[in-house]
């Protein structure tokens, strides 16, 4: 693809990637980003894991947030998806649209963003496009991970008898974009923590060993608690009964609910966690969890898996089930 721009002032394609991209393609096999292809490498009795994940300006995010943490929230999505599944990422390829706008320094922090999460997740980038996109900035990830065979952890692999599990806290960052929005307005540092979780998921991804050792079944809560709840139930053929009470909620939510009850939904519902729900053996829950606080990651168990295929409850403090009129975010 040659250049893309009329703006004399910018540069072209390729010099844009040889300037901000090349430096993240650290393996031989991404050719510094100049082939029109990429070899992966694959450690032998390891099997390759692939996810893809796009988003949007105006739908996953807001145009004029920090470059940064856009970068690193595409990125994001995507390694809490392999996570989720076991896999260890190694590394990812971008697509990325460009609205008709752009300058060069939004760029540099953008790939200054990629930089940093691929120091600190140990992955480089692998090859990818740019092109033009009057319609506002988009960006697809497709990221790569490697999993011992016979260790992938599907959706459908859950039991009657398992037990079900969650990593971390649940609504943060849906009430966070309330916080963005100025819907809300909690005192700080509250409201700085529930911003901060809605512009950068941080997705356990130190937990990927335990889950691909572990987990009977495991996918990550993207488009909200309930939702995903439901489609782990579904492709499981199993159902699941929650006290609300017992899924786990930072300080900050449950400020904000007991303030006013009917935001629990949004924090239920909402999406954008990036955390993992999860089902053991029962075998297994008294190792997982020594072995979890081993690694720093707080889990909290929710039920045991009945057989009632697809079938998932919420209970409140009273007794009675909890009622949504939308389980998850509607992607379209």
């Amino acid at each position: 693809m040659g250049n893309q721009t009329d703006d004399n002032s910018r540069p072209g394609e390729f010099e844009l990637i040889a300037r901000h991209f090349a430096p993240l393609a650290g393996s031989a096999g991404a050719f510094g980003l100049r082939d029109d292809a990429a070899l992966l490498d694959v450690t032998p009795g390891s099997r390759l894991v692939v996810t893809q994940d796009a988003v949007a300006a105006g739908v996953h995010f807001f145009a004029d947030d920090p470059p940064e943490l856009i970068a690193r929230k595409a990125l994001r999505v995507n390694l809490s998806d392999l996570a989720a599944k076991g896999a260890k990422p190694t590394g990812f390829s971008l697509a990325l649209g460009l609205w008709d706008g752009w300058d060069e320094s939004w760029i540099a922090r953008f790939a200054s963003g990629l930089g940093e999460d691929c120091a600190q997740f140990g992955i480089t980038l692998t090859g990818g496009d740019t092109f033009r996109s009057p319609g506002g900035l988009v960006i697809s990830i497709t990221a790569f991970g490697e999993i011992t065979d016979g260790n992938y952890a599907s959706r459908l692999g859950a039991t009657a008898g398992d037990v079900l599990f969650v990593t971390g806290t649940i609504g943060d960052a849906a009430l966070g974009l309330k916080v963005r929005l100025g819907e809300l307005t909690p005192g700080e540092p509250a409201a700085d923590l529930l911003r901060s979780a809605y512009w950068l998921p941080n997705p356990p991804v130190s937990f990927a060993p335990l889950i691909a050792r572990h987990a009977s079944a495991s996918m990550d809560i993207s488009d909200g608690f309930v939702g995903d709840l439901r489609k782990l139930a579904v492709a499981s053929g199993v159902g699941f009964a929650i006290d609300a009470a017992d899924v786990p909620l930072s300080p900050a939510v449950k400020a904000l609910c007991a303030e006013e009850p009917k935001l629990l939904t949004m924090a239920l519902t909402g999406g954008d966690d990036y955390q993992f729900l999860f089902t053991l053996p029962q075998s297994r829950v008294a190792l997982v969890l020594e072995e979890a606080q081993k690694c720093g990651v707080h889990i909290s168990r929710l039920a045991t898996a009945s057989a009632s295929a697809g079938k998932v409850m919420l209970v409140g403090t009273d007794g009675t089930p909890l009622l949504f009129s939308g389980e998850s975010w509607n992607h379209y």
